[in-house]
């Protein structure tokens, strides 16, 4: 009796020790592990539709976005300079001074971005300077950092834009790095007014574009990380087109060439710098019509030292500059014959006239047929003093 008595209690106590003793027994701990297993199941089909949902989330908030990259190699060779002073090269305005050689003119990379109404821009750039009389830009910094903002209602257009941009003045000097003819601006573009600043612009107009007024305040100095001045520059545009062209640029390598497009523009400036004011005015017209495509602009600027007790003034007397840029070319398949004439007149230093002739042939794909452009062109140079200071100059450019 007592034998039994004690292997009941160690058969209980078994029972209670072992978890999987009723294994197998209806409406033992295998139902709640069931249970519990179907718990574990839903919970995780659970967290899967809350991960896919979040997924779902994320896109959503980036629908609408588009990224573009910027890049922008432009590569030229000096074949020939007439001048080779072995001391020194006689120079003027637009002559960069280059004797027979290999340099890098222009590097550009980064990338623009449209996300609904909003537009974002960060490039940084660097390259050789224009000439003997401006900056130099070797030092790779910001080329765009720019924050923006478009609406469409009806028909107009609004949009501003901040930051590090380009400077709604002359148009010779709006056209992209990329986009022109002979990689290069005419002389009245480069000397008479910057063609990029730190600031803020509005701009109304039609919503196809036949009419848009633009109005700018930018620091008078080109400091992207602060103004510790009052010097302000005021800028006002007013830019018209006729006909479905693009105006914008002055080649054009597709099939799509029919028609006529007309655009107009005007502009005007003024600067109160701390020791000078500027007040200038251009005004531009580019005609396309079939293969053809003309570019003319007249820039005018008048300068005058102002307080030469706080700083030094860029002269020393009333200055008036007086700039006249013309372009013609002709886009036959891939080739491109071009002519420029830039002239620049200076009250204070004399006059310079640039005759720049070639012809460029875009490389690539129908589809990608401007990725790559190589050209060859001969400067003519009609410069103050009688010093022959012509070059013969070939050119590459890649761009995404």
């Amino acid at each position: 009796m007592i034998l039994v008595l004690a292997t009941l209690a160690v058969s209980s106590l078994a029972l209670a020790v072992d978890p999987h003793a009723n294994d197998g027994v209806p409406g033992g701990d295998a139902a709640a592990r069931e249970e519990a297993a179907r718990a574990e199941g839903a919970q995780q089909k659970a967290d899967a539709q809350q991960d896919t949902k979040d997924a779902k989330g994320r896109k959503g908030v980036l629908d609408g976005l588009t990224l573009r990259p910027v890049g922008l190699l432009q590569l030229w060779g000096t074949v020939y300079d007439f001048d080779e002073n072995a001391q020194a090269d006689a120079t003027g305005y637009g002559d960069p001074e280059d004797d027979p050689g290999v340099k890098v003119k222009r590097a550009r990379l980064g990338v623009r971005a449209d996300w609904g109404e909003l537009r974002l821009g960060l490039v940084g750039g660097a390259g050789a300077r224009y000439d003997a009389f401006s900056e130099d830009e070797r030092d790779f910094s910001l080329y765009e950092a720019s924050l923006g903002w478009e609406h469409v209602a009806g028909g107009c257009r609004l949009g501003v834009d901040a930051g590090v941009i380009e400077l709604p003045f002359s148009a010779d000097a709006m056209i992209g790095s990329g986009e022109l003819t002979f990689e290069e601006r005419g002389l009245a573009a480069e000397h008479i007014a910057d063609d990029r600043g730190t600031g803020i612009v509005g701009r109304a107009g039609s919503k196809g574009g036949g009419i848009t007024g633009t109005l700018g305040v930018f620091n008078s100095g080109f400091d992207p990380f602060g103004d510790d001045n009052l010097g302000k520059t005021l800028v006002f545009r007013v830019d018209g087109k006729l006909g479905k062209r693009n105006t914008n640029v002055l080649w054009d390598v597709k099939k799509d060439r029919d028609g006529v497009g007309v655009g107009l523009g005007a502009a005007g400036l003024y600067t109160a710098d701390v020791a000078t004011t500027t007040m200038g005015a251009t005004g531009d017209v580019v005609l396309r019509a079939g293969p053809v495509t003309a570019f003319g602009e007249g820039t005018f600027a008048n300068i005058k030292p102002g307080a030469t007790d706080v700083a030094s003034p860029e002269v020393t007397d009333p200055t008036t500059q007086v700039g006249v840029t013309g372009e013609l070319n002709v886009a036959l398949g891939r080739f491109q014959p071009a002519a420029r004439v830039s002239w620049l007149s200076d009250s204070a230093l004399g006059s310079w006239t640039d005759v720049l002739g070639g012809v460029i042939v875009h490389v690539g794909t129908p589809d990608m047929a401007d990725v790559v452009r190589i050209g060859a062109g001969y400067v003519l140079r009609l410069e103050s003093d009688p010093v022959q200071n012509d070059t013969v100059r070939l050119w590459v450019q890649a761009k995404i």
